[in-house]
């Protein structure tokens, strides 16, 4: 395609012996032998130039992250995502005495754990928990993030000023869960950041 396509791609695979992992005890953080696991995937990436002004950038990951043995067996690695993908346009034209971009973007990810047990209600009874916790809600289900950046390089000046929106829809997701407080019955929730809006002025220096 003369020279406008860009395709990059691995894979890879790790097996591992006497993986260590942390378990809350009581008031204690453990560390743990949880025995063999194993992780494997493909990363792949797509860059198309449809015009000199015009391009379209796409990844995804598929990752298999899985504990073999022990109590653990069959659970997903913590904060390991089995798919993710991102999708990106930039177009760019003149305006005044610079050049104009715009740039959305969008990111997805699949259901991720944030603790190696899985939340599975097993690993939190007494006496390694103070309070039993049978609920397993200490997870984030699949969720996507669309941005937006706009902005206006001069071609007198090494100035750019650019306006940004992040999380455009106000999806609503969390970054952590559990913690300390999972261990008296009170889990801590981390949101992700809200909706986010901005403006800023770069000068590179030559």
């Amino acid at each position: 395609m003369n020279r406008r396509l860009r395709l990059d791609a691995s894979a890879y695979r790790y097996d591992y012996d006497n993986f260590q992992t942390v378990e809350q005890r009581g008031t204690l953080f453990v560390t743990t032998n949880a025995g063999k696991a194993k992780a494997y995937g493909v990363e792949a990436q797509a860059d198309l130039a449809v015009t000199s002004d015009f391009d379209l950038l796409a990844t995804y990951a598929y990752s298999h992250a899985r504990f073999e043995t022990g109590a653990y067996d069959g659970n997903r690695f913590r904060l390991s995502p089995d798919h993710s993908f991102s999708l990106a346009a930039s177009y760019r034209f003149p305006l005044g005495d610079g050049e104009f971009e715009i740039r959305p973007s969008y990111t997805w990810q699949s259901k991720v754990f944030f603790d190696n047990s899985n939340d599975r209600a097993i690993f939190q009874q007494p006496p390694n928990a103070f309070v039993a916790d049978n609920v397993r809600d200490e997870f984030q289900k699949a969720y996507g993030l669309l941005n937006l950046r706009l902005a206006w390089t001069s071609n007198r000046a090494p100035v750019t000023v650019e306006a940004f929106a992040t999380n455009l829809t106000d999806e609503a997701y969390i970054i952590d869960a559990g913690n300390t407080g999972d261990n008296l019955g009170l889990p801590t929730f981390i949101a992700g950041a809200p909706r986010m809006v901005g403006v800023g002025v770069s000068w590179r220096y030559r």
